[in-house]
């Protein structure tokens, strides 16, 4: 674990303040090695239940919720998971994402960016989790994936009809996977 976090910390060229947070404690503490591994000096680590409330304001430019999922987009690595998941989980699942959502959204100022991300293949995870987001959602409005590519951002290869990252092992070569933009109205009260 935290690989994204270090790229995160990379492309911040070390200079602000990078959290990262777990529920488990094996997971923090793998993180912690990570992070001294790559000289990541401006993470703090903490572990937090991401589906609670939050001990932050909402000061973050940019919160990275890599949500918990069902890693059916791991298929090709992990073949097994299809006999560890049930049709039920992706019901269970999608409700946590959508509560962890919800609270990561609390912390963001306005005018930062949500990106939601998973490892699976399932819209019930993927889509409609985000759907469900903007519909209780009215400060935040999705900022595709292609307006991000503009500026810097995921090729434009991996980019969906609806602006959403989604990559496919069959048309990219790469294990499934996830991710939005979401975009908080600057003028929202925090």
């Amino acid at each position: 674990p935290g690989g994204k976090t270090l790229a995160m910390a990379g492309d911040m060229r070390d200079a602000g303040l990078l959290v990262a947070t777990d529920l488990r404690a094996r997971r923090v503490s793998l993180l912690a090695r990570t992070m001294a591994a790559g000289g990541a000096r401006i993470v703090r680590l903490a572990r937090i239940d991401v589906s609670r409330r939050l001990p932050f304001r909402p000061v973050f430019d940019c919160v990275l919720l890599d949500a918990p999922c069902s890693g059916l987009g791991t298929i090709r690595r992990d073949p097994e998971i299809r006999w560890r998941r049930r049709e039920s989980d992706l019901g269970e699942l999608a409700l946590r994402q959508r509560e962890m959502l919800d609270r990561a959204a609390e912390v963001v100022r306005p005018g930062g960016r949500l990106v939601y991300s998973t490892c699976s293949s399932e819209p019930e995870e993927d889509e409609e989790v985000v759907a469900a987001f903007l519909e209780t959602h009215p400060d935040y409005s999705l900022r595709t994936a292609a307006q991000a590519a503009a500026a810097g951002g995921p090729a434009a290869a991996v980019v969906n009809a609806q602006g959403h990252v989604r990559t496919w092992p069959h048309a990219h070569g790469l294990e499934a996977f996830f991710a939005a933009i979401l975009a908080r109205d600057s003028a929202a009260s925090p």
